[in-house]
């Protein structure tokens, strides 16, 4: 086979498998860790392995995330020009992590025997998404069983060990189909079907089902999508506008409602100032009897001049006076925030007087029986921030977003995915509000309902079940994440010292 043929796969199968508004078949993404597979064990050299898994794994985040030019070139004030080799540099960064993969995978390969090849490739990519959530401030956007979050009787596994684990035996599925040929095909497909197990969750058909989880209640929750262009939105001419659609978009929905929710930043001003429209907002919570959950800038001033500016939501209620509120703590490089700004030419994405600063409090909003453990924005891809949400007392989780930024593109798409992981894996109702969507109302077991279109207003109401207790994943948060990783580091271990042992290997 030509040494380009893999690398075409790869860059196609991530292009369709994960998702995009042209043409999306989710189980297309097995190809890729196939693809990255056979460049490890066929390469000539680690070099070659190295070289190729680089170029792989670069054209396959450029094609899954090509969408990053957008906000880039029309809200970051660069030139097209500029803007448009940006998520090809990100690739290129990003595809470091599969040139490594490919190049401990081909050592691996000529040192493990097939079968303890399967295990040791699930084991290596947990470790690299896990490093991708990780380094560089994190940013694992393409988590692979992510890809498959369409079809939620795919995804139970993470319940038990994560998105990352779960990606890991979908990688060990792909290595047995490269290897069974020449190994004893008992032992690979013993491999295949416990991995395929774990990934259908077997028959598990409620949240309850394998856990220690256990409802506690109900509750209506109002979703709003006021579908406010960006590029109006912080231009004060629209501020009231944008204010009044909200409100009428949520008269639609408050009867019986516990909550409205509104999404990330949908107050542009300081809604702490008080004025006007805080008082008209006050004024609706309490005379509709409904919290109001909404994004907004917030501040703390600590002298004339001098302040800490928040990516905050703020939770208004009709029986109290003062406002409680979280702030973002996982703030976006270039969007919230200008990392080494005194050395680039660029402006910060979000508009504000400065840059974000993280908060700290990752308790739960509390109103009546609902304790919320808040999101903002792509804090929801990020698995630890929703177990902390949880660990803290949180029975219902909510991301409130602002996808406007990415346009019609694969972004929003690929972002309701990855938010999707997190109900599952922490077995609570995963309530989402977006400015231009996708806003949805996501159940323990990843079912999406109530799903409105991009870029289109929308005031939904959803039905949620309150949950307590814990998922195999939570209740083993350490062990399940901390074991890979030791796993992995060992073998590699073991590997280094027997690779020039045993040159032979594994061909293909």
């Amino acid at each position: 086979m030509h040494p380009a043929v893999p690398i075409i796969i790869a860059l196609f199968s991530a292009g369709i498998g994960y998702a995009n508004p042209l043409l999306h078949l989710p189980a297309a993404i097995l190809a890729f860790p196939l693809a990255l597979g056979f460049i490890a064990i066929s390469a000539e050299s680690p070099r070659k392995a190295l070289k190729r898994g680089w170029i792989a794994g670069s054209l396959a985040a450029m094609a899954c995330m090509y969408w990053i030019a957008y906000p880039v070139g029309v809200y970051g004030g660069l030139p097209w020009a500029l803007a448009i080799p940006c998520p090809v540099l990100v690739g290129m960064i990003v595809g470091a992590y599969y040139a490594l993969y490919t190049y401990i995978l081909h050592h691996a390969a000529r040192t493990l025997p097939p079968f303890a090849l399967c295990i040791f490739s699930g084991l290596l990519w947990t470790t690299m998404e896990t490093a991708q959530g990780v380094l560089l401030s994190g940013y694992p956007w393409m988590t692979l069983s992510s890809a498959l979050a369409f079809r939620p009787e795919w995804i139970q596994g993470a319940a038990f060990i994560g998105a990352y684990g779960l990606s890991g035996l979908l990688v060990s599925v792909a290595t047995a189909i490269l290897v069974w040929k020449i190994s004893n095909p008992v032992k690979i497909w013993a491999v295949s079907v416990v991995a395929l197990i774990i990934i259908l969750g077997g028959v598990r058909t409620t949240p309850q089902q394998f856990t220690y989880l256990e409802k506690t209640g109900e509750t209506s929750i109002g979703i709003v999508q006021g579908n406010i262009n960006q590029a109006r939105k912080w231009d004060a001419k629209y501020k009231k506008t944008t204010f009044e659609k909200y409100l009428n978009l949520s008269r639609k929905i408050t009867d019986n409602s516990d909550l409205v929710v509104w999404p990330e930043t949908a107050m542009p001003f300081y809604l702490q100032d008080g004025g006007i429209m805080r008082a008209e907002l006050v004024n609706f919570a309490t005379e509709t009897k409904t919290p109001i959950l909404t994004g907004a800038p917030g501040y703390v001033m600590h002298s004339k001049g001098d302040f800490s500016l928040y990516n905050r939501a703020f939770l208004i209620s009709p029986d109290k006076i003062d406002m409680d509120w979280y702030d973002k703590s996982h703030l976006v490089p270039f969007g919230e925030y200008i990392p080494f700004k005194e050395f680039l030419p660029l402006g910060k994405l979000v508009q504000g007087a400065g840059d974000f600063l993280p908060g700290s409090d990752a308790s739960p909003l509390q109103s009546g029986d609902l304790a919320m453990g808040m999101l903002i924005c792509y804090e929801g891809i990020f698995p630890e921030l929703a177990q902390e949400r949880v660990e803290k007392g949180a029975n219902l989780l909510i991301n409130i977003s602002n996808d406007a930024w990415y346009g019609k593109t694969s972004a929003p798409l690929q972002h309701l995915n990855l938010v999707t992981m997190r109900a599952v894996e922490q077995g609570r109702y995963m309530i989402r509000g977006t400015n231009t969507g996708v806003s949805a109302c996501i159940d323990p077991l990843g079912r999406v309902s109530h799903a409105t279109g991009l870029f289109v207003d929308a005031a939904v109401a959803v039905k949620a079940e309150l949950m307590n207790g814990e998922t195999f994943y939570h209740a083993n948060y350490t062990a399940v994440t901390s074991t890979p990783l030791v796993l992995t580091l060992l073998s590699s271990v073991w590997i280094i010292i027997n690779c020039r042992k045993n040159s032979a290997g594994i061909k293909i």
